[in-house]
């Protein structure tokens, strides 16, 4: 049986990751969540940050907020865009900035795709859980295509 994909979510605001997290639950998605809440927890667990041990876990999709308080989401973007290893990675930003500026500056340094922050009385999160379930089920992602 092989692991399960990682879905890393980077977000300081921790209702944000919370109401993320219980939507991907809620959704089945056959994923594991794992959460960082700056930008050097973040860098940590891709195995970047200088105090980085072993491999990196192979992670299916992040999702990362720009709006970080010890660096921003533009950083670690453009960090995980200049190493070999990591420049397939999917990068989703969620922000809560829907300004053409960010959006244009997202896709310039390299995310996939970019999703405003929003609120679903109906559904919480599920938004997030749709944008996880692209990534981890229904792309293929390069290194399997090749």
């Amino acid at each position: 049986m092989s692991p399960l994909p990682v879905i890393l979510m980077v977000d300081d605001d921790e209702m944000h990751l919370i109401i993320a997290q219980r939507a991907i639950a809620r959704a089945d998605l056959p994923a594991e969540v794992r959460a960082a809440g700056n930008g050097s927890e973040a860098l940590r667990q891709l195995g970047l940050d200088p105090g980085a041990t072993g491999p990196a876990p192979a992670i299916a999709v992040m999702l990362l907020d720009i709006g970080l308080p010890d660096m921003s989401g533009w950083e670690v973007l453009k960090r995980v865009r200049e190493c070999t290893r990591l420049r397939l990675l999917p990068v989703v930003v969620v922000s809560s900035s829907d300004r053409r500026e960010d959006v244009r500056r997202g896709y310039e340094l390299g995310a996939n795709s970019y999703l405003v922050k929003r609120h679903e009385p109906g559904r919480p999160g599920g938004y997030l859980a749709d944008a996880a379930r692209y990534w981890v089920e229904l792309n293929i992602a390069a290194g399997v295509a090749d």
